[in-house]
């Protein structure tokens, strides 16, 4: 009995990648959205980026392996802390603020289903929102550790399966 627990486990484990492992493994084209603090000369607070994006930025201007960011990043996720860029120019890197909208706020607050119904068909972003909007959903999903990514082929904005 222990050792059809063991193999199940080790085929769970091996066969399902972790949120992290989804999120931080692909560094290049269109990669999942992280929402993450930071802090530079002209802005502290939370920004939505790309995973190549801010992978490119550590490895560019920090000489970053993929290693070392993936170990770092989780540590800034998972303390909500912020990452100092110092004078580093954000719309270079890709990293776009995260405004205040009250309408998407208070339908977080009413649950992730409520809000997947508000703002999805499907696993696809509904016409009609704003990059604002979008930017917001984003950061609401990935608090709730949903990955949201933008479709190769048709540019539009995806909830990870």
């Amino acid at each position: 009995m222990n050792l059809i627990l063991t193999i199940l486990l080790f085929f769970c484990v091996h066969n399902n990648p972790t949120f992290y492992d989804k999120l931080l493994d692909h560094v290049d084209g269109h990669t999942y959205f992280i929402t993450i603090k930071i802090k530079s000369s002209e802005f502290r607070g939370k920004v939505v980026v790309e995973n190549s994006d801010l992978f490119y930025y550590f490895n560019q201007e920090k000489k970053m392996s993929k290693t070392d960011y993936k170990k770092m990043i989780i540590q800034y996720i998972e303390h909500n802390s912020s990452i100092d860029i110092g004078d580093a120019d954000l719309v270079r890197w890709g990293l776009v603020k995260v405004p205040l909208i009250r309408s998407v706020n208070l339908n977080a607050k009413k649950g992730l289903e409520h809000f997947i119904k508000i703002y999805f068909n499907g696993n696809v972003l509904k016409d009609g929102i704003t990059d604002e909007e979008r930017t917001v959903i984003i950061q609401k999903l990935f608090e709730w550790r949903i990955l949201t990514v933008i479709d190769d082929e048709t540019g539009y904005l995806l909830m990870s399966k």
